[in-house]
């Protein structure tokens, strides 16, 4: 009994000295380790901190990840313990890296309307970028070619997606036909023939050319033009600088008259030269206070004579140049002076 007492004394005191040896060897080595005040990590991208702490003599710890909206991906969210708190070498530092935006798959918007893939970028929380146009002969004209970027890819809400929209196909390539010298009329026939625009009609002066020639044009003649394109002409009138709008050339100019009171009917005869030689356009016996009504294109100057009974009551001239500075319409001169108004095709067949 005695042998077994002192062997568990002799224990107890072996025990006893290891550990006091070993608590005040660690408690030396603890304060003999260098302090550190820990930086701000938050926002520092991942490589930088490992680079940092390593030199610092801590160790990094990545206890998670989640979204966040300001901090970008793979870059420090939090960290323990925080900024400035003074530690020793050889500490653990956790650190939370995030994740950046929350990412939403993007829809497939190729050979979809323009219209319809702006919907689905809304719906899906993308926004619209940039569109650019383009000739295609296997998408449609205002549906997207292709996009960027790629269907079902990852990207971050509220990120933006680029389109390439189709033109439809391309047109064909002709040569720019001569206008020069032609009637306003025979040429803007020429031009809608063609499938081109006319974007502006301006007035010069030319004494060796009659009233209401092309003197120029643009695009110029044999010069490479397509469908749609638009067309520039400068007329012969009688004032430099003057503007006409190019819906006066398919427009119609009802021009009206009256004839006074009797009792027998009376000859009526109108005659113009819109179509060069001169033309009768009204040659008849007719009621008194019947209406005489005669539709004339607005594009071109007309001069109306009327007779009645043989005897010429009115002249009427037409000038496309000649309008009311206020209102923009056409004026038609006579007796005294009248306005007209012009009268668009689909009215007339109507």
């Amino acid at each position: 009994m005695k042998s077994i007492i002192k062997y568990l004394f002799i224990f107890f005191i072996v025990f006893l000295t290891a550990g006091s040896i070993a608590y005040y060897s660690v408690r030396v080595f603890t304060q003999s380790a260098e302090q550190i005040v820990l930086p701000d990590l938050t926002d520092k991208n991942i490589i930088w901190v490992l680079e940092t702490l390593t030199k610092m003599g801590l160790n990094a710890k990545l206890y998670g990840t989640q979204y966040d909206e300001i901090i970008p991906r793979y870059s420090v969210l939090s960290q323990d313990p925080q900024p400035g708190t003074t530690i020793k070498k050889g500490r653990d530092v956790i650190i939370y890296l995030s994740k950046g935006k929350k990412e939403n798959i993007l829809p497939d918007l190729r050979q979809i309307p323009l219209k319809q893939a702006l919907l689905l970028l809304e719906k899906n929380e993308f926004i619209q970028g940039h569109i650019s146009l383009t000739y295609s002969t296997t998408t449609k004209a205002d549906s997207v070619i292709t996009q960027y970027p790629e269907p079902f890819s990852n990207a971050p809400k509220e990120s933006a997606c680029n389109l390439l929209v189709s033109r439809g196909v391309a047109p064909m390539g002709i040569v720019m036909p001569d206008l020069e010298g032609l009637p306003i009329e025979n040429a803007s026939t020429i031009i809608g023939n063609n499938n081109f625009t006319i974007s502006q009609i301006t007035s010069d002066m030319d004494q060796k050319q009659g009233y209401g020639i092309i003197l120029s044009q643009q695009p110029e003649p044999g010069s490479y033009v397509t469908r749609n394109s638009l067309i520039s002409l400068i007329v012969n009138g009688s004032e430099k600088n003057r503007h006409m709008s190019p819906d006066r050339l398919s427009s119609l100019v009802l021009v009206t008259h009256t004839l006074g009171p009797g009792f027998l009917k009376r000859h009526v005869r109108v005659e113009t030269d819109m179509f060069g030689p001169v033309l009768n356009l009204y040659d008849e016996y007719m009621k008194p206070y019947a209406q005489i009504n005669v539709l004339i294109p607005s594009g071109m100057k007309t001069t109306l004579n009327i007779y009645i009974d043989h005897n010429l009551e009115k002249i009427i001239t037409i000038d496309p140049w000649n309008e009311d500075t206020n209102t923009g319409e056409t004026l038609w001169e006579s007796s005294p002076l009248q306005f007209y108004q012009p009268i668009s095709p689909d009215l007339v067949k109507n």
